[in-house]
């Protein structure tokens, strides 16, 4: 915050470790989902071929952590991502949210 007279009222520093941020305006949306992959809509995609991690909230529950690969780009508009590798018990969880069981998914 800047003072009458354009002063800070408090000093600032440069992190030495990396300090990220999450904020509404900036927080993508999943268009579509299935148990192997998701279109992400994001103004900002990766390049296609970057694996990234990737946290997946279902509803209150914790988020299902994964990694993805970014397989296609829609600039502007977002990305489709194959999931590579997730726990058993996320992966389950997956499954009963998007409805599908293990028999159906080859």
């Amino acid at each position: 915050m800047l003072t009458d007279k354009g002063k800070r009222t408090h000093p600032r520093i440069k992190p030495e470790q990396t300090v990220r941020v999450e904020y509404p305006d900036f927080v993508p949306r999943v268009r579509n989902l299935s148990i192997s992959g998701a279109f992400i809509e994001d103004a900002r995609p990766l390049p296609p071929g970057r694996i990234v991690p990737l946290r997946l909230w279902l509803g209150y529950k914790e988020p299902i952590t994964m990694k993805v690969m970014v397989r296609r780009v829609v600039e502007g508009r977002g990305m489709g991502v194959e999931f590579l590798s997730m726990e058993e018990g996320d992966r389950k969880r997956l499954r009963e949210f998007v409805g599908v069981t293990p028999s159906l998914e080859t």
